[in-house]
């Protein structure tokens, strides 16, 4: 089986591994789900149609970009400014004479701050007592001895807790090899929450590496199996309360809450009716779309 590994250690970024084993092909891992139903909740409704002037003024006159006071280009703004470096954004009308011409015209100016030093502006570790873990789409019938499909899940995970005594001891540890002996399994139906509200892996998987803060397997407090010697464990997970991305639902903007909301009801999963493309659109492009509200990026949505 093809697994997805999510690493998230204390002295690394977040990196994604491939580990190959005897197994069917997983489901693909870029997000080009499908939406369940054909309405919205009346609350997501609301916010779409009273958003509808979000997208910034005068969006056709030529772009110039400002990086710490700096005039660059756009494409260097664009590989620059990430989520986690950005401090604030605003947008300017001005006329100005640019490169291609001679005299002075009217043009938007992006103008964006971001921390200077490289350690304050890298993405933060995952926090939690989970140091690495691999997602899966499949389990093992063990009746039928065959892998079958299932709901995306974690199916593995290792405490920073054992990796961490590993590693002080000498061990021979790295993001490319974790001995076995440190690797937990996870049963599919493992209970997930996230900031206390019980979700299912598909809302974890697309935001991983986002807006997840703190990802923790803990003992469920119900316990386990009544044939088991073994507590039965649950996932717990929180979101940053700051640095929140827009999402925007059919060129509309919604709130972080509802879009969470709409994870939960299971509006991307594959079975939905309505074919939707899901993607992160970065901080230059969304603050030249959307304004300096842009400036932690985008989360977009739109039909096929």
């Amino acid at each position: 089986m093809k697994r997805l590994l999510s690493f998230f250690f204390v002295f690394s970024s977040v990196s994604f591994f491939e580990v190959v084993a005897q197994s069917p092909e997983p489901t693909a891992v870029l997000r080009f789900d499908e939406m369940r139903g054909e309405e919205l909740p009346d609350s997501i409704a609301a916010h779409s149609t009273s958003d509808a002037g979000l997208c910034a003024p005068d969006s056709r006159l030529p772009v110039v970009c400002k990086l710490n006071r700096r005039r660059v280009p756009f494409a260097v703004a664009y590989d620059e400014v990430t989520l986690w470096n950005v401090r604030r954004a605003r947008v300017k009308r001005r006329c100005m004479r640019l490169s291609d011409s001679t005299r002075r015209e009217p043009i938007r100016l992006l103008k964006f701050f971001v921390e200077r030093s490289c350690r304050k502006g890298a993405r933060p570790h995952l926090l939690g007592n989970v140091a690495g873990y691999a997602w899966s789409s499949w389990c093992y019938d063990s009746v039928a001895g065959r892998w079958c499909e299932a709901p995306t899940h974690i199916s593995a995970y290792t405490l920073r807790a054992d990796y961490d005594s590993v590693r002080r001891a000498g061990g021979d540890l790295s993001l490319f090899r974790v001995p076995d002996e440190l690797w937990h399994p996870l049963p599919p139906d493992t209970r997930y929450l996230l900031d206390g509200q019980e979700v299912s892996g598909d809302v974890l998987r697309v935001i991983d590496g986002l807006v997840l803060r703190t990802l923790d397997v803990v003992d469920s407090p119900d316990g386990g199996p009544a044939d088991s010697r073994q507590p039965r464990k649950q996932v717990v997970g929180t979101t940053y309360p700051e640095r929140v991305p827009l999402v925007m639902f059919g060129g509309q903007r919604i709130g972080i809450a509802d879009w969470l909301r709409m994870c939960r009801l299971g509006f991307f999963r594959s079975s939905a009716a309505v074919p939707m493309r899901f993607f992160y659109m970065l901080p230059a492009e969304a603050v030249s779309l959307y304004g300096p509200e842009g400036r932690y990026g985008a989360i977009c949505i739109d039909p096929v």
